[in-house]
């Protein structure tokens, strides 16, 4: 039989200690806080350091304009201020990016780079596309692709035709001004003088600036693919027309027909690409669904 005085002389036995959880680590904790869809957009972005090097090489060794900083600060702009409708990317979305991310991996082995840095934008804009569902996914692609350094490139493949094309549209503007100039080439020749439509003339820049601004409104406006499309040949044709009144209007000082003080040539530039940012904007907000 069990001894009565054993619990009075012993005790009861000790409880056994409680274990703590073990503690995470501060790092885990930390992500754990950050939404899945901006790690995994970190991580997509760590892959491409390639191509993000290459272009920040490119866009800061004066081999080009840095407009596509704008183009890039603005997708940042637009993401930050939609980063409460962020989602994780689909299944699919992310098999597409990784699966583009690798192929711009492989094609700069075998292509130029810009191509291949063109590559890893498609994977990004695949990426963003699905992780914002709710916004239209062609103007972040456009602004993408803006982004990358294509002035020079588009200033060495359609420069001279731009000059060509706008030599030959300002000489029947002069005209109606009274003044009787032959288009030739990419130049107008006026009573033995020469006026030369020069390569800052094209209007590259102001085709750059047109199509990022038709492309941030789209967005705006939640833009279907096929208005984003329509929008962007609106700021070409605006553009180009614009281009041709300012190469008009710079013929007269150039020919020594007006005063040209130093502030002149400037202001006909800015006083042209106001004129066409007024029809880029009111289209896309014509009707804009």
């Amino acid at each position: 039989m069990p001894n009565p005085l054993l619990g009075a002389l012993v005790g009861p036995p000790a409880a056994a200690p409680r274990t703590r959880p073990a503690a995470r680590p501060a790092w885990r904790a930390l992500l754990a806080q950050v939404p899945r869809a901006w790690w995994l957009l970190g991580l997509l972005l760590a892959s491409l350091w390639p191509h993000g090097i290459w272009l920040a090489r490119r866009l800061t060794d004066g081999s080009d304009e840095p407009w596509g900083l704008l183009a890039l600060v603005t997708v940042l702009a637009l993401l930050v201020r939609a980063r409460c409708e962020l989602v994780a990317p689909s299944h699919a979305a992310l098999i597409a990016s990784g699966s583009l991310a690798a192929a711009a991996a492989l094609a700069s082995f075998v292509v130029p780079p810009i191509l291949a840095a063109a590559a890893a934008m498609l994977a990004l804009a695949a990426f963003i596309a699905s992780a914002l569902p709710r916004r239209p996914a062609m103007p972040l692609f456009t602004l993408l692709l803006l982004s990358m350094p294509v002035i020079a490139s588009l200033q060495f493949y359609l420069g001279y035709p731009l000059r060509l094309a706008t030599a030959h549209a300002a000489a029947p503007l002069l005209a109606l001004a009274g003044v009787e100039a032959q288009a030739s080439g990419a130049a107008l020749l006026w009573q033995g003088a020469t006026v030369l439509v020069d390569p800052p003339c094209a209007g590259i820049g102001m085709l750059w600036v047109g199509s990022w601004a038709a492309a941030l409104l789209s967005y705006l406006n939640d833009a279907s693919a096929r208005r984003t499309f329509a929008n962007g040949c609106v700021a070409a044709v605006a553009v180009f027309a614009a281009n041709v009144l300012r190469n008009a209007l710079l013929f007269f000082p150039e020919a020594g027909l007006l005063p040209a003080p130093a502030w002149l040539h400037p202001a006909i530039g800015l006083t042209a690409f106001a004129a066409a940012l007024l029809p880029i904007v009111s289209f896309s907000h014509w009707r804009a669904r």
